[in-house]
């Protein structure tokens, strides 16, 4: 029998997937910024490589500064595991880069932790280098800044 065959996957862990899935598909693809509030608490932390933002204000300003810079946004999950309080998302995001109108494409990993069912803590990690690569000569230094 295979490892992990027989271990049913608990309810909280498929509720922590859907909400990974929910963020993504709110926030990112249909631009909700207001999801941000509902879904990002005061007290959340988001590690994004070496940059943290603090709560949904600070999150705010990655969010507006990265729409302000790419147009068409769309982040496609690709694997989604979960174990015990933390979700692991792989996933892959088009978009378009606002000024140029160039098609640009990134993946990434973005790693979720829960507590009481909410959302604490998030750590992303994504081909920042890849998508500097796209937009060689395109894209002012200050695009680099905002994407931490």
């Amino acid at each position: 029998m295979p490892f992990g065959e027989d271990l049913p996957v608990t309810d909280q862990q498929e509720t922590q997937k859907k909400f990974a899935a929910r963020w993504f598909e709110e926030v990112w693809n249909q631009s909700r910024r207001e999801a941000i509030d509902e879904m990002f608490p005061e007290d959340g932390v988001l590690h994004d490589g070496r940059t943290e933002y603090r709560g949904p204000a600070e999150f705010k300003r990655f969010y507006d500064s990265l729409r302000a810079q790419l147009s068409d946004v769309r982040v496609t999950p690709l694997e989604t595991i979960s174990e015990g309080d933390m979700v692991c998302m792989r996933w892959s995001s088009t978009a378009k880069h606002s000024s140029t109108g160039k098609p640009l494409e990134v993946t990434g990993i973005s790693i979720l932790r829960f507590k009481d069912g909410r959302l604490v803590e998030a750590w992303q990690n994504w081909d920042q280098h890849g998508l500097l690569q796209q937009l060689e000569d395109t894209a002012p230094k200050s695009f680099f800044q905002a994407a931490g």
